[in-house]
């Protein structure tokens, strides 16, 4: 097993158009520890069976009530 060293740029919500990421965002659910690759276009979500977006906020289908922290490549 490798694990690669990764430079960590946080982030709880999508931000809005003045920085909108666009491409794969790592999503990472707080309370089951759920961690999946998801496509963000113009600061929405691309449609996914396990992770819905509220607002800024993505949640995971566990029953979180905290959204999920999401990493991006800088």
């Amino acid at each position: 097993m490798t694990l690669l060293a990764v430079k960590e740029n946080e982030m709880t919500g999508i931000p809005g158009s003045r920085q909108s990421p666009s491409g794969e965002v790592v999503v990472f659910c707080p309370q089951c520890k759920a961690i999946q690759t998801v496509q963000i276009s113009g600061s929405k979500l691309t449609p996914t069976r396990k992770f819905t977006q509220v607002g800024p906020y993505i949640y995971h289908d566990c029953g979180s009530n905290r959204p999920c922290r999401l990493y991006h490549n800088m």
